[in-house]
Formats: structure tokens, sequence, C-alpha cells
């Protein structure tokens, strides 16, 4: 009787010590950190600023030194995709809004009238970043392209970030732009200072 009693208590010793050594308290399992996030792809991010986007928004890698950000916006109804490129050329860097407003107006194909297009200037303040809005319509030939197409809206928001001035142009077939045009809208509305 003693010896089982031995055996019994050696045998719960042992369980005993392999438990202490081989499992897990419940607290340090589940202070774990979780995986980490994987990108949101109802946010856009860019130097220093993120902003709510459509998940249809194609995000491609910039494709030059002087793109932050590219996204495709698909067309509806048959309509051609339009594009977002995000510009940003170093703090000091970007040349002054009157002068990108002349650059920008030479690329339209002049008007029936003889003129280059009129265009029209919308300003406003995003979590206390000045925001200068451009919009220009017309046969546009964007830089880098041999010839005009017509029907194009070119919608630029000059944003006057912490990093410097970021330009975000949205720019397509009236019909893309225009059904998207909203959504364009709340991305720069809902821009937003990224936390340092």
């Amino acid at each position: 009787m003693r010896l089982q009693r031995d055996s019994f208590l050696i045998v719960l010793a042992v369980l005993l010590t392999g438990c202490d050594q081989n499992t897990v308290p419940q607290e340090t399992a589940s202070s774990t950190p979780p995986p980490p996030e994987v990108d949101d792809p109802k946010t856009a991010s860019f130097v220093g600023l993120t902003a709510p986007k459509l998940v249809t928004w194609i995000e491609h890698p910039p494709t030059g030194s002087m793109r932050a950000a590219n996204y495709t916006v698909p067309g509806r109804d048959g309509s051609e995709a339009a594009h977002i490129v995000v510009f940003y050329f170093g703090p000091t860097q970007g040349g002054t809004i009157e002068d990108n407003i002349s650059r920008w107006r030479t690329q339209f194909q002049v008007t029936d009238s003889g003129d280059l297009p009129e265009p029209k200037i919308d300003r406003f303040d995003v979590d206390s970043m000045p925001v200068t809005l451009v919009e220009l319509v017309g046969e546009w030939q964007e830089m880098g392209t041999v010839s005009f197409t017509p029907d194009q809206v070119f919608l630029m928001a000059i944003v006057e970030a912490p990093v410097g001035r970021v330009f975000i142009r949205f720019a397509g077939q009236t019909a893309t732009v225009e059904a998207n045009r909203e959504d364009f809208m709340a991305m720069i509305r809902g821009l937003r200072k990224t936390p340092s």
C-alpha cells in the first residue's frame, strides 16, 4: 500500500513539473500582439496625408519620382477610365498657384472664341490645410502625349500640407469624372494629416 502511495506521489510530481515547464499561462498567451493589419482598401495614404477612397479605385506604384500615388478610376457604362495622380515636388518646390494655373490652361485646345478655357477656382480648408481646387474642361493634351483628347475634365486640388504643396489631379473623360466627382471631392474634403 505504501509503495502504491509513493508511486502515485512520484507520478503526480512528474506531471505537475511537466505542466509548469510546458504550459503557457493564459494571460501570457492572450497578451501576444495581433498580427499587423493589412492596408485599408478604403484609405489612401501619401506624403504624410490620409484620405478616404473607393475600393474600386485601382492603386498602381508611382511611375516617377514626382508622383506620390496613382489610381485608376474605372469608367461606367462603357466610358473610359480616368486617373487620379498625386504629385509632390518637395517642401519648397512646385511653383506658385497662379503659374501652375497658367501652365495647365496651355495644355488645353483654344475654344471656338480663340481663347484658352477659363478655370473654375474654389478655395476651402481641410484639417486646417488651405486647398485650391482648379477645374478646366475641353480638349486636353496631357504632358508627354502628342495630341489633344476631346471631352476631358481636369480637376486639380492644390493642398498646402505640412510637407509642402501636394497636387492631387483627377482627369479623364467627362462621363467618368462626373460619375465620380462626389467621391473625389469626398477624398479631398476627407484629407487628414497623419499623426507623427
